[in-house]
């Protein structure tokens, strides 16, 4: 393959070599006239290659940049890939890895001891990442000279994806972040390995005090990922050293915690290992005084509110006082005491709950319920679920008019976000009563969501036609399309000219010139459509002839 690269702008290149070393391409395979492939994304997207005597010719890409006529990342990523399996197919033909292997063995067997310490001085001589390595790996003793080499391996990373001031670019952010993640696997599991634990916790703070101060542009999020393999290190260090290391490993976190050693989100992970990974009862005991704090200033929310964790999300200051309860060896009664005394927060009930409905105590879990419906009033979201529950629990008892009611409450008082439950009270409902209770949902402001699926499968397709003329937006129209038009064409066609209408006033840019486009072909298909759609276009040409764009699209599209 040749100068494909050429066709990409530089940082879309960067981004597709990025998702090919995260192994993103997926399903690689030749097809008559070059590969097909699927790049996972934010989504799966299907990619085409075309190529003709090792020049590419065509790309297709079904993600929305590629849409636009853009060469994206995921056609870069397939093609590094293809490159790739290339060079395999080459070395396959040439000499394999593993002959390659023996030959160097070979020839190392052939050499002398002296003869090889002499050349192994040499190239450690001329290379300072060799002499890194066999310092690291062999040296009696990592002394503060051999420290002070390894953190200037990291500043070097710094000054080679840098410019001159120190800034890293977005097109240089996420390999200098895979550089840094590599340097920190390399070197500090081998401190590790060497048992040189207080060595490797100092590499990998210095690491994450680089990263926590670095001015970079940070679009791809890599900054976290370095954080996280700090924090792995952190861990695996802790999990493998002396007390006497554990100990001065907690008292650096203390004092290194709001003192600027790095900017304020990034103490969140030193935050975060205190408070997950230390055993020490002094911190818990801290760190539970400090949460009782934080519950506490809810005066009057059932809502105990969360405590943030970068590595962890926000998590539920009860649920982590009630673990912190465990792990300093609080007995159950006393864990059970606390629930009790914190019970108008919602979290503790939706504990016990749970605990009854595991344990078939489905009166217990009933009475809590119905309880919660009240104390959580002010929170829509929680009254829905406490009533979901209930129905999933009347639905198994013979009582059919408690379920029935309850379907009522959850219906009328719950915003709706699908059909199921609407359609569990129709089961329960006679015909009368149904005829009612539709015409309710219908002109419930709660429904919107469920509006048009509810009148669909209804078959209420009048009622339909007449909220969608009402409305400024086609998506709904596009939707229901099918089967309206059936029904009503040219009442249909009609929205569709009035939607034309309105929407030519306001496109500026040549997408929504295409996308007008779209809806003028789409009237042609409607009766006396050709004529509808003949009379706006030439009404657009009088009125917006000044629109280049415009009638550049109009053109293409044979108006």
């Amino acid at each position: 393959m040749s100068n494909w690269k050429d066709l990409f702008q530089e940082h879309i290149l960067a981004r597709g070599e990025a998702y090919y070393f995260e192994g993103a391409v997926l399903e690689l395979h030749k097809t008559e006239h070059g590969y097909h492939a699927v790049v996972e994304g934010t989504e799966d997207y299907e990619v085409d290659i075309e190529m003709e005597g090792g020049r590419v010719c065509e790309m297709y890409c079904s993600c929305p940049y590629a849409e636009n006529g853009n060469n994206c990342k995921h056609m870069a990523a397939v093609l590094f890939e293809i490159e790739e399996q290339n060079e395999e197919d080459i070395l396959a033909e040439g000499t394999c890895p593993d002959d390659q292997e023996k030959e160097v063995e070979e020839i190392i067997e052939r050499i002398s001891e002296e003869e090889l310490r002499s050349f192994v001085k040499g190239i450690a001589a001329q290379d300072s990442e060799i002499r890194n390595i066999l310092m690291t790996r062999y040296a009696v003793k990592i002394d503060e000279k051999q420290m002070e080499r390894l953190k200037q391996g990291v500043d070097q990373l710094v000054w080679e994806y840098g410019d001159r001031s120190g800034y890293i670019d977005y097109r240089n952010a996420l390999d200098f972040c895979w550089a840094l993640e590599n340097y920190l696997e390399d070197k500090v599991d081998t401190l590790i390995e060497r048992k040189c634990y207080g060595q490797a916790f100092a590499l990998t703070n210095y690491v994450f005090q680089t990263i926590g101060n670095i001015d970079i542009d940070d679009s791809d999020g890599g900054i976290s990922q370095v954080a996280n393999v700090c924090y792995d290190k952190w861990k695996k260090i802790l999990e493998n050293c002396s007390e006497e290391e554990k100990n001065e490993m907690f008292s650096w976190f203390m004092s290194h915690l709001s003192c600027d050693y790095v900017v304020d989100y990034m103490e969140d992970y030193m935050e975060d290992f205190l408070t997950h990974e230390f055993q020490n009862r002094e911190m818990l005991e801290k760190m539970l005084k400090d949460l009782d704090e934080r519950i506490e200033m809810q005066t009057s929310s059932t809502d105990c509110g969360s405590t943030w964790s970068a590595r962890y999300g926000y998590e539920n200051n009860i649920i982590k006082r009630l673990e912190l309860m465990e792990r300093l060896g609080f007995s159950a009664e006393e864990i059970r005491e606390y629930r009790r005394q914190h019970w108008r927060f919602s979290v503790v009930r939706e504990l016990e709950i749970q605990e009854n409905l595991n344990n078939g105590n489905l009166d217990e879990a009933i009475r809590i319920l119905q309880e919660s419906k009240i104390l959580d009033k002010e929170y829509p979201g929680l009254i829905a679920r406490y009533s979901e529950q209930l129905i999933s629990i009347y639905e198994t008892q013979p009582d059919k008019e408690v379920y029935k009611k309850e379907l009522l409450y959850y219906v009328f008082e719950c915003p709706q976000n699908n059909l199921v439950h609407i359609y569990k009270l129709k089961k329960v409902c006679t015909d009368k009563e149904w005829d009612g209770y539709r015409e309710k949902i219908l002109k419930s402001p709660k429904n919107y969501n469920i509006l048009y699926p509810f009148m669909e499968k209804e078959g209420m397709y009048e009622p339909m036609l007449e909220c969608l003329k009402k409305e400024t937006f086609i998506y709904n129209l596009d939707r229901y399309e099918k089967v309206l038009k059936e029904k009503f064409p040219e009442q249909v066609r009609d929205i569709y000219i009035s939607y034309l209408r309105h929407e030519a006033e306001r496109a500026s840019n040549r997408n929504r010139y295409r996308e007008l486009m779209k809806y003028l072909k789409k009237i042609r298909r409607y009766p006396r459509g050709k004529e509808k759609a003949s009379e706006i276009a030439k009404n657009w040409r009088a009125v917006y002839y000044r629109r280049t764009a415009m009638m550049d699209e109009m053109q293409k599209a044979g108006f």
